[in-house]
């Protein structure tokens, strides 16, 4: 974490065989993994709480109060002569459970008015919560009660090395309880974790301590203002928090993964400042603007705004780096072409990547059309190009008479070479890694660096912008072209089946009408897939003399440009479809689309889809067939799109929806990988604009110190931030 590492191993302060144990399923082999094992709830001194959710036949874990003891004879004649039940709550449920033999020892420790911490596997019956195979270990015995520690959560004491450490464990202001680890357990870990921080020694502070007069940043503070605490201090205390609680502990930790973030997006930024580019100066009366008078609509004022902001840009020696956002259908296309328009004016060549040959091949058409006329030349190059077909478009490229080049990822291949590239344009920037989106600048000489625009069309929340965006400049559309038809969008559940009926006639009426239609699949093989619904819709549904054809991601190349070029000259009326279609496509004719089992997909990526409609003059719909309960949260997540169309309101509802480890990306290669397990996109908005200020100024006081504190970061590894 943020320049911090113990590699020592965890034997130097537990036994051997344990050591060996944890580093096995658990993985926690080092000091670092051990300390970076974050609790994931507390209890507070003396309180009953659950510690785990309530789940039939689940492991569960909480903090009793004991309500009532008895003992039986067990007159089965199997088994134990004695049973022990007693009944507890964990502060929300009253439960009842049974140990057998050895009734001493658990009626002394299993008094009325005990505090114990209990183990076993939830079960129900005759609708009452009952704890199987109980394991325990007394935190607060009651008045003449005893210490006891039985079964599994019996290592705690183990660990500790006594009992009476083992209480001064669990008796502690706050109890931690750590999420559930192969391997391992709550009790151990509290154990295991006390000897390390007794062993470890002290941290040392990552971050330069304040000094008057000495240009150290300003030591950062939390949202009340209050300067946070010291590294070590908070290391310890989320382990083993004071009498006031974690909270100080966990925000200091949050900001450390905050700025971690903030200063691989700060680094980015004072790489790019060192660099210089040739400003693109655009020209009045040029191709640009006689294309901008010909075109059949007039730019919206948020296009114009858009465009003016990216011109500006481009007319400078530092070289650009923005994140054009525009919500679906707001026309971020035209805005780039207009853009690479002065880019081409002024002597240089440009290059829009695209994330697919779909979309690649598309765009390329519709720059083509829009360019006739002019002495703009547009080449496109993907992988599945022929040979000799390839080989002329690098001969055009690397010579200069390819204005402006369209491709997939074949265009950062090292056998492409420009002649004089001046600017890069990316299409749904967040399908490429870092190294992918910067490839064509890093290779480009310093005093040469191409300018660059990204775009996305899936809205970005503010604190997503800040924390995975830093290095770019945000550029947002508003609005939408004019003369665009609305979309009216209608939740249809399948438990009401005149709607269903209703929205097979709806298609109908839309070919009748010489319009298509797109049907949205969640997958390609099997019942519910593309082709089985292909069969059911030509079969039930689709009007005589009508056409219908299949698109999905694992159809060749060559084959889905076909299907695609086909629907666009309106010779397919019904395009099922997996979300291949989610981005790029452009079909005005296309009026309507089912999405089936809607309530599959995310919010972001419903908007998504629903954009590919209603992109001509004509009104569109957009209906989410689901199977999904009323009052679900399913069901309500579909109302939630169904009702407003507005893209950045959508993204903040699914930023919530989503874990930060969806958004962020948990999964890293190497030991190193960094864990952002507590900071919280939606809730901790202060301390990512803290650590954004904070990683500027460190940079600038030194950017020595601010790259060995990302250094165990590789390349690679920062790519995760780019894929939300």
């Amino acid at each position: 974490m943020l320049g911090w590492e113990d590699t020592r191993p965890l034997s130097l302060f537990i036994t051997p065989d344990r050591a060996r144990k944890l580093a096995d399923k658990p993985k926690l082999g080092t000091i670092s993994d051990a300390v970076l094992n974050f609790p994931t709830k507390y209890v507070r001194a003396g309180s009953a709480q659950a510690l785990d959710i309530l789940e039939e036949g689940e492991m569960y874990t909480c903090v009793a109060e004991i309500l009532s003891v008895s003992e039986r004879e067990n007159r089965s004649g199997r088994g134990p002569r004695s049973i022990v039940t007693f009944r507890f709550t964990d502060g929300a449920a009253t439960m009842e459970s049974a140990l057998f033999g050895n009734p001493k020892l658990h009626t002394a420790a299993l008094t009325q008015g005990s505090i114990v911490l209990l183990y076993g596997k939830l079960s129900r019956y005759r609708n009452k919560w009952q704890l199987k195979n109980p394991s325990y270990v007394s935190v607060y015995p009651a008045e003449g009660a005893r210490f006891g520690a039985f079964g599994p959560l019996k290592t705690i004491v183990d660990v500790a090395g006594s009992q009476a450490q083992a209480q001064e464990l669990l008796t502690r202001p706050w109890l931690a309880s750590y999420g559930r680890k192969a391997g391992t357990s709550t009790a151990e870990l509290i154990g295991v974790m006390d000897k390390v921080l007794r062993g470890m020694g002290h941290p040392t502070e990552v971050l330069p301590l304040p000094h008057v007069g000495s240009g150290v940043p300003d030591w950062p503070v939390d949202s009340a203002g209050e300067p946070l605490i010291a590294f070590d201090e908070a290391l310890r205390d989320i382990h083993q928090p004071p009498p006031e609680g974690p909270w100080a502990a966990i925000n200091r930790l949050k900001f450390n993964e905050a700025l971690e973030l903030q200063l691989v997006m700060a680094l980015r930024r004072a790489d790019a400042e060192k660099r210089t580019a040739r400003a693109i100066v655009p020209v009045e009366n040029g191709v640009a603007s006689q294309l901008k008078s010909t075109l059949p609509f007039t730019l919206s004022t948020g296009q114009e705004d858009a465009l003016s902001t990216v011109t500006a840009a481009l007319n400078s020696t530092d070289p650009a780096s923005l994140m054009l956002q525009g919500d679906v259908g707001s026309g971020k296309t035209i805005v780039a072409l207009l853009s690479m328009l002065h880019a081409v004016e002024a002597g240089f060549q440009c290059a829009f990547i695209a994330p697919t040959e779909v979309l690649a091949a598309q765009h390329a058409r519709t720059l083509t059309t829009l360019l006739e006329g002019t002495m703009v030349g547009v080449t496109l190059l993907t992988g599945s190009q022929k040979i000799s077909e390839k080989k002329a478009n690098l001969l055009n490229i690397v010579s200069g008479q390819s204005d402006i080049v369209v491709g997939t990822h074949a265009l950062i291949q090292d056998s492409v070479e420009f002649n004089n590239l001046g600017f890069v344009v990316v299409d749904e920037q967040h399908r490429f890694g870092v190294r992918q989106r910067d490839k064509l600048r890093e290779e480009s000489p310093p005093d040469k660096t191409p300018h660059m625009l990204v775009m996305t069309a899936t809205p970005i929340p503010r604190t997503v912008a800040m924390t995975m965006f830093g290095d770019l400049t945000s550029v947002r559309l508003s609005g939408m072209p004019a003369g665009r038809g609305r979309v009216h969008t209608s939740v249809v559940p399948a438990w009401k089946p005149r709607w269903v009926e209703r929205m097979w006639q709806r298609m109908a009426e839309e070919i009748h009408a010489g319009r298509q239609v797109y049907v949205v699949v969640p997958r390609i093989d099997g019942e519910g897939g593309v082709e089985d619904w292909a069969e059911r819709i030509q079969s039930f549904y689709l009007p005589p003399d009508s056409s219908i054809a299949v698109l999905h991601g694992r159809m060749a190349s060559e084959e889905k440009d076909e299907v695609m070029r086909s629907f666009n000259a309106g010779q397919i009326d019904v395009l099922v479809a997996t979300t291949v279609i989610e981005v790029g496509v452009d079909v005005p004719n296309a009026t309507m689309m089912l999405i089936v089992d809607a309530d599959s997909f995310g919010v972001s990526q419903l908007h998504q889809l629903r954009g590919r409609v209603g992109r001509g003059t004509e009104d569109a719909v957009c209906l989410l067939h689901t199977t999904a309960s009323e009052f679900t949260p399913s069901f309500q997540r579909l109302e939630a799109v169904a009702t407003t169309h507005d893209g950045f309101a959508l993204a903040e509802l699914d930023l919530q929806q989503r874990t930060e480890g969806d958004i962020l990306g948990q999964r890293q290669s190497g030991s190193a990988g960094r864990r952002s397990t507590l900071l919280h996109l939606v809730e901790d908005e202060a301390i990512i604009v803290e650590a954004r200020r904070y990683a500027h100024d460190l940079v600038a006081y030194d950017e020595l110190l601010a790259r060995s504190l990302v250094a165990n970061l590789e390349i690679e590894e920062q790519e995760y931030i780019e894929r939300s």
